[in-house]
C-alpha cells in the first residue's frame, strides 16, 4: 500500500472542512422535508423524527465512513479505491446512476426552485416562467464559479458560506424553541399508524444517503488538493467531517421539525389567506 505524504491540517481547516461538509448536505430537501414531516407527525413528533434522523443523517455518516475506509486501502482512493472490487464497467454505471439522480432528474431542478421560492418569491412576488428562468441561469451560473476550483470549495463554502448559513440557523432553532408561532395540529396520513417507518422514508428521501457516496469521493480529491496524500489522514479527517455535519444536521433537522410541529394555527390561518380557486 503507499504510504504516500504525511500532512496536517490546520484545527481551523478541520472544521472548515466539517461545515463545507455540513453545507453539502444542506439542501432544498433537508429543509423542505422536515418541517412538513413535523407538521403532519402532530402528537407522534418524537417517533416521526427519530426515524428521519436515523435515515437522513445515520445513514449518510455511515457511507462517508464507508467511504473514507474504502478510499484508505488498496492502493486508491476516492471512488476508485471504494469500487475496487467492482467490475469496471458496474462501477462506472453506478458512478453515472448516482450524478444523474443527484444531478438533473432531481437535486438540481428542487434546489433550484426551492431557492427561487423561499429566497426571492416572498420579497419581489411571483415573477412568472421568465422570472424563473432567469434567477435559475443566474443562480446555476453562481454556483459553477463557487465549483469550478476544488482547490478553493473548502475556503468559499466551509470557512465563508456556511458559517454566515450556521447564524441563520441558530437563529431559526432559538426563535422556534422561545417564541413558538402556533400550536401542535393532529397527526394525519401515515404519520397516524407508522410514524416511525414514515419518518425513515422521509429521511431517506432526501437522497443524503446516495450523495455521501459522491461527496466522500469529493471530499478525497480536495484533502489531497491540500497535500493531504496518505490514506490513514484521508480516513481521519473524512470521518471527522462526517461526524461535524451529522451534528450540525442534527440539529437543524430537531429544529425544523419543531418548526412544523408548532406551526398548527398558523398553518390554518394561511390557508384561511390564500386565494381559493375558481
Amino acid at each position: 500500500m503507499r504510504l504516500g505524504l504525511t500532512k496536517s491540517l490546520k484545527l481551523s481547516d478541520v472544521f472548515g472542512l466539517g461545515f463545507m461538509t455540513f453545507a453539502f448536505y444542506l439542501g432544498a430537501g433537508n429543509i423542505i422535508f422536515p418541517p412538513l414531516a413535523g407538521f403532519m407527525a402532530g402528537e407522534h413528533l418524537l417517533a416521526a423524527m427519530c426515524g428521519f434522523l436515523l435515515t437522513a443523517v445515520g445513514l449518510p455518516l455511515i457511507t462517508l465512513i464507508a467511504v473514507a475506509k474504502g478510499s484508505s486501502g488498496g492502493g486508491a482512493g476516492g471512488w476508485t479505491g471504494m469500487t475496487r472490487y467492482l467490475p469496471a464497467g458496474a462501477a462506472t454505471a453506478l458512478a453515472i446512476t448516482i450524478y444523474i439522480i443527484m444531478g438533473p432528474a432531481f437535486a438540481i431542478p428542487r434546489t433550484g426552485l426551492v431557492a427561487y421560492e423561499m429566497g426571492l418569491k416572498p420579497w419581489l412576488g411571483d415573477a412568472g416562467h421568465e422570472g424563473l428562468l432567469i434567477y435559475t441561469l443566474s443562480f446555476f451560473a453562481l454556483v459553477i464559479l463557487v465549483s469550478l476550483d476544488r482547490g478553493k470549495l473548502l475556503d468559499a463554502i466551509g470557512k465563508y458560506l456556511t458559517p454566515a448559513l450556521m447564524v441563520m440557523l441558530i437563529i431559526l432553532a432559538v426563535g422556534v424553541f422561545i417564541a413558538p408561532q402556533g400550536t401542535m395540529p393532529d397527526a394525519s396520513g401515515e404519520y397516524v399508524s407508522a410514524p416511525l417507518t414514515k419518518g425513515m422514508l422521509e429521511g431517506y428521501n432526501t437522497m443524503d444517503t446516495l450523495a455521501s457516496l459522491m461527496f466522500g469521493a469529493l471530499i478525497i480529491g480536495l484533502l489531497r488538493q491540500k497535500g493531504i496524500e496518505d490514506y490513514r489522514s484521508q480516513f481521519k479527517y473524512l470521518t471527522i467531517a462526517g461526524l461535524i455535519s451529522a451534528v450540525g444536521l442534527s440539529a437543524v433537522y430537531v429544529s425544523l421539525f419543531q418548526l412544523g410541529n408548532s406551526a398548527g394555527g398558523l398553518a390554518l390561518c394561511w390557508r384561511r389567506l390564500l386565494p381559493r380557486p375558481d
